[in-house]
């Protein structure tokens, strides 16, 4: 196989200087587009949602369709790597998750496949999505568009910092949590604070119920199950001579089991009901009802997987990867057909390359990529036939 790494880290270099968020994407789009051109493999544009790309290496060989996805969508942060020549141009925004790098090796991907569409005896997906970081979910959206139907099995990977740069890691069964927003609004009655006795104060009642949340994670959540409460704002108040009339508290909540989620959706509104009733105020409570779904590797998956990491970097090469809080819209995906997520080392202690993901100083150690494309051309050729218990 050819795997043009040049290129792959100046589209990576590009994408990251120039972050989009969300599904406005049109200058990430234009340059996808551009890219895929230069290859000459065909593509669909916005046919399955806005700023949707669905290259296809060989659309004529439908008996057995390979989906593989990157999601191309940045994050509102401000990035501090001034040292490096191809840091964000953007104010705000930042490739700090690793997006660049999933749509670059999906390029260099497509490229490789294209070169190689004659030894291939099934036809290809590749799948660039947008919004994976807010909602609604890019992957929810190409799912009620259809993306799925002619495709019977999917696979895409998610670069880390946690793993040798290069190492990928893999499981059967869950691998991302089910992720819902909340938000609680508590509503008082502002008085001076000389005469705090004759209002309600809605930041003392914000405070009691994040009090009540960590309280509930302490005191009633199995510690053998993952159940992430995190209550990550808290706004309240316009001047310091009057208590305020209104506090709203913002996060989400992260469980592994969907029946731990509507649990502690529950117990949440039940405590924020019961501290505003009992201070003599009330409140709003939004708890998503229909969060991003659990993601859930296939069995059959992951094996096939097992054995392509052995054909293309050696046996023990793929590590395991354990089941993360963080969510993963891929979920809609593998809730329609078959699929597997695996993970990608991007570190290198030496480099500097350490950083977690969603934050500031986030960058990787771009030589990872090759293993990434590798693994995608490999696991087509190995399973382009299909693959036994599908």
């Amino acid at each position: 196989m050819n795997i043009d790494q040049k290129m792959m880290v100046r589209v990576r270099r590009h994408l990251h200087m120039h972050p989009e968020l969300g599904w406005d994407l049109d200058e990430t789009t234009a340059y996808v587009r551009q890219e895929l051109d230069k290859i000459g493999v065909p593509y669909e544009f916005e046919k399955y949602g806005r700023n949707s790309i669905v290259a296809t290496v060989n659309p004529q060989k439908s008996v057995f369709t390979i989906g593989i996805r990157a999601d191309m969508d940045a994050l509102p942060i401000q990035e501090k790597n001034e040292d490096k020549p191809y840091r964000s141009k953007y104010d705000g925004k930042m490739h700090a998750c690793g997006h660049d790098a999933h749509t670059a090796m999906l390029v260099g991907t497509a490229k490789a496949l294209y070169e190689m569409r004659d030894k291939i005896d099934c036809r290809v997906r590749l799948i660039f999505q947008p919004c994976e970081e807010s909602r609604p979910s890019g992957a929810s959206v190409l799912c009620e568009s259809g993306i799925m139907r002619d495709i019977d099995c999917i696979i895409m990977c998610h670069v880390n910092c946690n793993d040798p740069c290069g190492a990928p890691s893999s499981r059967a069964g869950v691998t991302n949590a089910t992720s819902g927003a909340l938000k609680i609004v508590t509503r008082g009655k502002a008085v001076h604070i000389a005469a705090q006795h004759k209002g309600v104060d809605a930041l003392a009642m914000g405070v009691r119920i994040y009090e009540g949340i960590q309280m509930l994670l302490s005191r009633e959540a199995d510690p053998f199950d993952t159940c992430v409460i995190a209550v990550a704002t808290m706004h309240a108040g316009t001047t310091t001579a009057t208590n305020a009339d209104q506090c709203e508290l913002g996060g989400s909540i992260r469980c592994l089991r969907d029946s731990t989620y509507a649990w502690a959706r529950k117990r949440i509104e039940v405590i924020a009901r019961s501290v505003c009733e009992s201070m003599g105020g009330s409140c709003d409570v939004e708890i998503a009802e229909n969060p991003l779904p659990v993601a859930v590797n296939s069995d059959v998956m992951y094996r096939a997987f097992a054995e392509t990491c052995e054909r293309a970097l050696g046996a023990g090469s793929l590590l395991q990867l354990e089941p993360s809080p963080g969510g993963e819209d891929f979920a809609y995906y593998e809730r329609e057909k078959p699929g597997l997520l695996f993970g990608l080392g991007m570190r290198n202690d030496e480099l500097g390359f350490n950083q977690p993901a969603h934050t500031s100083a986030w960058d990787i150690d771009e030589r990872g990529m090759e293993n990434g494309v590798r693994l995608f051309v490999q696991f087509v050729s190995d399973h382009m036939g299909g693959i036994a218990g599908l």
